[in-house]
């Protein structure tokens, strides 16, 4: 790498621009590790860290300025063991959520590179946690898995690729005439994307909680195995994201009291804004964000859960084209930053809204020394009016959903619960038969940190979600079969 690297792109510049105008806002994402074994303390995970941090050079780029520009260069004062922090609880398993939430909340020093790793410990003696925490200006979805495999991944380094020429017709690669470029997308992914636009303009679901927002949050979780959305998927002609999805708008159905009016009617739709990734194979570790968001309807009013799972396809279905991103490449290349960061400002104004990583996936085992990672908890940031965002990762057969929730909705109910008994019933509806197999059973157990968290203490182990709910779900909805 180059000391100085290309200005933030416009997503990078509207999380800066966002985080200097709203002091509050904490644009993090990031995962907790759950960790088997005793904790050996901060310096043998710093040694870790330190021996490997050459695997992504971008985790020594800070944001600096050349005149009046912004840009990304090489913090020349690099020491990745500054960036591994220790935080020693002691009254069991429920003080690792307080600390997990209460970091939710804290920010990252702006006078160095924006990432750090959190050793929690002291809760349990045969397991600890490692919170991997980074600025979204620095790291999109894909960049914090990178980075999770680069430093914890068991196996050889992944070696960086090389740009490679562009094809005629265009194709992927290394220097482009961008104008060229954007007379290479197919005229129907254009008419695609300014349909989609006009459609995200569209009033989404409102919600009326009559409580306001406490700018405080906290991390739910629960995990199914790997096979239910899978199957489910198979089975409607669809993928395993398209299931995570369908079963969000379920358990938000479930979740939201009758009281607050999330009632059918014109425009009521729930909406999500559904990360596309951009990055090309040679910008793997490349430092900054690669990536867009289109505005998915998740047929929130469909009559089934299966007849959900394949209209979300449908939508889904739209955006997963080579033409559609490069549609979305191009206006992260073009679209000057204070447009888009008009776009993004415009979205938090909408309450009910749900951001969402969509379906990760970590690529393989991780380890710290030789203690194996046994559970990752990917985690999202809340911004503008929203009440949540949710997170889906997939790792070594479990998918894991999380929520960030702002604190007014404690006593709401248990919507990561609530997702894996939706994921459970359209499994068993979609793929099990009357007298046919029994399900398999779900991850959890006492002591087994794959279990889903419950929200009373989000990360403690405990049976399996199904029926787990803080309050029972409604009987019926409207469109709903009974």
């Amino acid at each position: 790498m180059t000391t100085t690297v290309p200005s933030p792109n416009a997503v990078d510049g509207c999380f800066l621009s966002y985080e200097r105008d709203e002091p509050r806002f904490r644009p993090y994402v990031g995962a907790v590790l759950e960790v088997a074994g005793s904790c050996p303390g901060p310096d043998p995970v710093r040694e870790q860290i330190a021996g490997r941090v050459d695997r992504m050079p971008s985790l020594a780029c800070k944001v600096g300025r050349r005149g009046r520009r912004t840009v990304w260069e090489l913090d020349p004062g690099f020491d990745p063991r500054r960036h591994v922090h220790e935080i020693l609880v002691e009254d069991g398993r429920p003080s690792l959520g307080r600390a997990v939430d209460a970091l939710l909340g804290e920010p990252i020093s702006a006078g160095a590179p924006r990432w750090g790793v959190w050793v929690i410990h002291g809760y349990s003696p045969d397991t600890y946690a490692l919170f991997y925490r980074a600025h979204h200006a620095a790291q999109d979805g894909q960049a914090v898995l990178d980075a999770l495999t680069a430093l914890f991944g068991v196996g050889p380094a992944v070696p960086p690729r090389q740009a490679v020429a562009e094809a005629p017709g265009g194709g992927t690669g290394g220097n482009r005439d961008p104008i060229s470029w954007v007379r290479n997308i197919p005229a129907r992914a254009i008419a695609q994307n300014a349909a989609d636009t006009v459609r995200g303009l569209r009033s989404t679901l409102t919600w009326a909680p009559h409580r306001p927002l406490t700018g405080r949050t906290r991390l739910l979780s629960a995990a199914v195995p790997v096979s239910w959305p899978r199957d489910v998927a198979k089975a409607l002609g669809a993928t395993p994201n398209d299931v995570c999805l369908a079963a969000l708008a379920e358990a938000v159905r479930d979740w939201v009291p009758e009281e607050w009016g999330a009632g059918p009617g014109p425009g009521r739709e729930l909406h999500v804004g559904l990360p596309v990734s951009l990055r090309r194979p040679e910008e793997r570790f490349a430092v900054g964000n690669r990536v867009s968001a289109v505005r998915i309807p998740l047929s929130y009013w469909a009559k089934s859960p299966a007849d959900r799972v394949v209209a979300v396809a449908r939508a889904t279905r739209r955006v997963r084209t080579e033409g559609m991103r490069r549609v979305l490449r191009a206006q992260l290349e073009c679209l000057p930053e204070w447009l888009v960061y008009r776009f993004v400002r415009q979205s938090c104004a909408a309450s009910s809204a749900v951001d969402t990583s969509g379906l990760l996936r970590v690529p393989r085992r991780l380890a710290v020394g030789a203690d194996p990672v046994e559970g990752v908890v990917p985690t999202l940031f809340l911004h503008g009016d929203h009440f949540f965002a949710v997170s889906f990762l997939s790792y070594q057969g479990q998918v894991r959903v999380s929520f960030t929730l702002d604190r007014a909705l404690d006593d709401v109910g248990d919507l990561a619960a609530l997702w894996a008994d939706a994921v459970e019933r359209l499994w068993r509806e979609v793929t099990v038969a009357p007298g046919g197999p029994a399900a398999p059973a779900a991850p959890g157990g006492p002591g087994n940190p794959g279990a889903p968290f419950v929200s009373a203490d989000p990360i403690s182990p405990a049976s399996h979600a199904s029926h787990a709910s803080h309050r029972e779900p409604h009987a019926s909805r409207p469109g709903e079969n009974s």
